[in-house]
């Protein structure tokens, strides 16, 4: 069963969240493994045979078997996931569709001017991140009283020397500062300039909630 999260994550799940609770990492201690429960976010994803499969992360997939979501195109969902090491099925206990931002794309002079955006903290756990063609960022905002829509967006080629440089701007659509919250949201960066199977260095810039620029530096690589 779907279980639906508001934009005020239940404390359970993200505030109590750490590196233990992220991606999977197998075993190779036990010659007979026990199932493990985790948290994730997974792409998922359909193969050319139309079967429905979770991304783990670059190189994992696993194959869902209580998920029936009809496939209706790429999407990150955090989910809690049971799998035994070794294994490509796995158990579904909760997940949550996450939100998708845009990428907006063009010359400097055709992106809107950053000035004037409200601030975000960026929380570096193991929700945020580059993996699978998609930038994913656990943020934090000051919330009003929920009937406020926010958008957060990202710029790219505002350095023309650099197509893998990228701004994130936050419109919280003059919405009041009554409680900081956290939240997450996702953006599809694959068509970015393709790295043809190699990494690169992507680098986000920000501002944060005290006003102050941030900026921080992930490993990229396009999504086959």
């Amino acid at each position: 069963m779907k279980r639906l999260l508001s934009i005020l994550f239940c404390a359970g799940i993200l505030a109590g969240c750490s590196k233990s609770f992220g991606p999977y990492r197998p075993s190779t201690e036990d010659a007979d493994p026990e199932p493990q429960t985790f948290q994730a976010i997974v792409t998922v994803k359909q193969d050319d045979s139309g079967t429905l499969f979770f991304q783990l992360d670059e190189d994992t997939r696993v194959y869902p078997v209580n998920y029936t979501e009809p496939f209706t195109g790429l999407k990150r969902i955090v989910c809690s996931l049971t799998l035994t090491p070794g294994e490509t099925s796995c158990q579904v206990n909760w997940f949550d569709e996450l939100e998708k931002g845009a990428l907006k794309m063009g010359a400097a002079d055709e992106q809107p001017d950053s000035q004037g955006y409200a601030g975000v903290d960026i929380l570096q756990d193991w929700m945020t991140g580059v993996e699978d063609g998609f930038l994913t960022l656990h943020y934090v905002s000051w919330w009003g009283e929920g009937t406020t829509a926010h958008e957060l967006f990202l710029l790219s080629q505002l350095n023309p020397e650099n197509p893998y440089e990228l701004t994130l701007l936050h419109n919280d659509g003059g919405d009041e500062a009554l409680r900081q919250a956290d939240s997450i949201i996702y953006f599809d960066i694959n068509s970015l300039p393709s790295t043809e199977g190699d990494y690169v260095t992507l680098t986000l810039n920000w501002t944060k909630l005290d006003g102050e620029a941030a900026s921080q530096q992930y490993r990229f690589k396009s999504r086959q």
